[in-house]
Formats: C-alpha cells, structure tokens, sequence
C-alpha cells in the first residue's frame, strides 16, 4: 500500500511539473498573422540622379501594378503575391509568432538588368528595417517580422 502511494505521488509530481512546463511553453508560442506590404514603383533614372527630389516625391506616384513577388524566411514556405493596379500588395503568413530572416524578391525580368532602391519601415513604431540600395536581380534582405508589427516596403525601381 505503502509503495503504491508513493509510487502515485511521485507519477502525480511529475506529471504536475511536466503539465505547467508545457502551459508556459504555449503561452510564449501565442500564434497569429504576420504581414508584409510593398509598394512597388518604378523611378526614371534622372530623378534617382537629382539632388533635390527624393525617391517618395520622385516616384512613389508611378505604381508597377500586375507584377509577382515572392516573400520567403525561416521555417515558413515561399509566399507569392501579385501588386494592384495601385502597385501595392500583401504577404501574409498565418498561424506564426514572427518570421525570422525575411527576404523579398520580385520577378528576375523586372529587376535582373537594373537597380533599385528599398525603404521598409515598422508603422506602429516608425522603426526603419531596410534603407539600401539593392543590386540589379537582387532581392531585399533579410530582417525580422511579428505580429505585432505593420511593416511596409516601398521599392523604387529605376527605369531609364
């Protein structure tokens, strides 16, 4: 009697231990949807040139509507979405915390031969991710997104 009232209250312990541990490991897990938007525009050469206009006064105004791009990270599969006729458009991941190691990229034949430009900023905090030039084919590197942040992306890509 004796053995099998300890061996119940050592099974009870154990499983007490082991049931919080896992309660406290969910609540840090808390899921729900991450987003990224882009505004894609195209910036005539000779506006990236000047000195006195800036890419937003320059260019955000010239929308690339109908035009693929792919987010991708960590642990998450490839997402593929499609700007707007207004040259905007939206990724979103669902049933994750965040997304490690974001990267954007759109079609090769929009920006295999040419440069651009990329400005992601946090809209809830004003935070600046990614404020670079990128390489002609080259893809907008990597930084961290979760839900509670709004991220959008404005790339400029030059056309002569």
């Amino acid at each position: 009697m004796r053995r099998t009232f300890l061996a119940l209250l050592l099974v009870c312990g154990f499983g007490l231990s082991l049931a919080s541990f896992s309660t406290a490991h969910a609540a840090n897990g808390a899921t729900g949807s991450v987003a990224v938007t882009v505004h894609l525009r195209y910036c005539p050469i000779d506006v990236v040139n000047s000195p006195d206009i800036g890419f937003y006064d320059g260019c955000h105004d010239n929308a690339l509507g109908g035009e693929f791009l792919t987010l991708a990270g960590l642990a998450i599969e490839p997402v593929s979405f499609v700007t707007d006729w207004t040259g905007n458009g939206t990724a979103v991941v669902d049933g994750v915390a965040a997304v490690d190691q974001v990267t954007l990229w759109a079609d090769a034949s929009l920006t295999g031969a040419t440069n651009s430009y990329a400005y992601c900023s946090d809209q809830t905090d004003g935070s600046v991710l990614l404020n670079m030039p990128v390489a002609p084919g080259g893809a907008l590197p990597l930084f961290t997104v979760d839900q509670s942040q709004e991220i959008i992306c404005d790339w400029y890509i030059y056309t002569d």
